[in-house]
């Protein structure tokens, strides 16, 4: 009979245990409102709509290096093409202004200076293309590390809603929060951003060369 009443007494302790411990999902509601406080308009406007938690095998924190390189890698093709254009209309100048023994000290000059032009244009073009080689590698680099492929903490789909910065419209939000195994810490991003960021990870698992990921982002605008 003792034995039976210990044996229920543990069962209504564990069972109290239970009770009192947090779903993944509250402990995220938790951790991703105390988050959006440094992030929202009005914080105190905030209300949860949903809430999805799933596992995370990736290295989120190389989403950042990422985004930044990946926005890096845009603006140093548009300074490229730059470059380019700037290397043609120079050419242009040059075989407009080619002097010859009869040239007027007019048209020497202006070839001359079509000539520094183009000099400037190609030592900045040596210098960006090497630049984004670099780029390339670091982004290809941290592109590998984020398939981490192990358990690292918890991907959380929020959706909320929000009041504007004058208190007058609510707004309506989806983030995405990547939090640790424990819920101590997170950090998040917008779906759209999360969107492009996807698209990025997708073009440089199937790229076959370079070309083909600079001709992606020569194709996309980008700001991460």
């Amino acid at each position: 009979m003792k034995k039976t009443i210990i044996t229920s007494s543990f069962c209504a302790v564990a069972l109290i245990m239970v009770s009192c411990t947090l779903s993944n999902e509250k402990k995220a509601e938790n951790l991703v409102k105390e988050t959006l406080k440094d992030y929202l308009y009005q914080p105190d406007s905030y209300e949860p709509i949903s809430t999805r938690v799933d596992s995370m095998f990736i290295d989120a924190t190389t989403i950042k290096p990422i985004m930044e390189t990946s926005n890096d890698i845009s603006d140093l093709i548009s300074k490229i093409d730059e470059c380019k254009r700037d290397i043609k209309l120079a050419e242009t100048s040059m075989n407009i202004y080619d002097p010859n023994s009869y040239s007027s000290q007019f048209t020497r000059g202006e070839y001359a200076r079509a000539k520094k032009e183009k000099e400037e244009a190609q030592s900045a073009l040596n210098k960006y293309s090497k630049k984004l080689s670099g780029e390339l590698a670091s982004l290809k680099e941290n592109i590998t590390k984020y398939h981490n492929g192990e358990f690292t903490g918890w991907a959380v789909s929020h959706r909320f809603k929000s009041l504007n910065a004058i208190g007058s419209i609510t707004i309506p939000g989806e983030m995405i929060f990547f939090c640790d195994k424990e819920f101590t810490t997170c950090f998040g991003y917008e779906v759209s951003k999360i969107e492009k960021f996807a698209k990025i990870l997708k073009t440089v698992d199937e790229a076959t060369s370079d070309e083909d990921i600079i001709d992606y982002f020569k194709d996309n605008s980008f700001l991460l």
